[in-house]
Parts: structure tokens; C-alpha cells; sequence
């Protein structure tokens, strides 16, 4: 039932397609696992970015902090002495507080979030 010829050319190019099949299966795993180890490694690069930005980021911070907390220190004493200056003193105080304030809501934001939270949930609560 099947032509001659047919059977002569499946018996020719069989081995050849089924090795061409064998060989792009390989290449694509190839491709696969070449892509995937080319994204961990970026991946990991822009993990050790992010690091190191959030490390500065804490260092700056910190060190805003620690300076906020000297200024508090320099116009609290301040604020105790009688001095002619004394407004122009307690409106530096209050400005340098309201920074140190600021200071701290940025270097803790997840704080923040979570009193805002508790502070909407008792407001709910009460309203019950």
C-alpha cells in the first residue's frame, strides 16, 4: 500500500530527524540553564546593590540621628539658661525637635506604620 519511494525516503531521513529532534532538545535545556544561571547572577548582583544602598542608607541615618540627638542635648540646655534670646532659642528648639522627629519616623517607617495601624484600629474599635 505504501509507495516505494516513501518507504525509501523514511528509511534515509528518519535517523536524520530523529537526531535533529535529540540535538534541539539538548540545545534548548542548554539555553534553558544558560538563561537561568544569567538571571541568578543578576539577580544576586542586584541583591548586593540593594545592600549596600540600604547599608548607607542606615549609616546616614544613623548618623542624622546622632547629630539630631546632640542638637536636642545643645538646645535643651539652652532652653534652661535665661538668656536675652530666649524666643529665638525656644523656636531653634522646637525646629531642631520637630527635625529629630522627622529623623526618626524616616530610620523607622515600619513603626510608623504599625501605631498609624493600631491608632486606626482603636479608632474603629471605639466607633463600634
Amino acid at each position: 500500500m505504501m509507495p516505494e519511494d516513501f518507504a525509501h525516503m523514511a528509511l534515509w531521513w528518519g535517523p536524520g530527524v530523529l537526531l535533529l529532534l535529540a540535538f534541539s532538545y539538548g540545545l534548548l535545556r542548554l539555553a534553558q540553564v544558560w538563561i537561568e544561571r544569567t538571571m541568578d547572577a543578576k539577580r544576586r548582583q542586584m541583591e548586593s546593590v540593594f545592600g549596600m544602598a540600604e547599608q548607607y542608607v542606615k549609616q546616614f541615618l544613623n548618623a542624622q540621628r546622632s547629630q539630631a540627638d546632640a542638637l536636642s542635648r545643645l538646645a535643651s540646655s539652652v532652653e534652661r539658661s535665661d538668656s536675652r534670646d530666649s524666643l529665638e532659642h525656644q523656636q531653634i528648639l522646637i525646629a531642631l525637635r520637630a527635625m529629630h522627629h522627622d529623623i526618626e519616623r524616616m530610620a523607622h517607617p515600619a513603626r510608623e506604620a504599625r501605631e498609624a495601624d493600631n491608632l486606626r484600629l482603636s479608632d474603629g474599635a471605639g466607633n463600634l
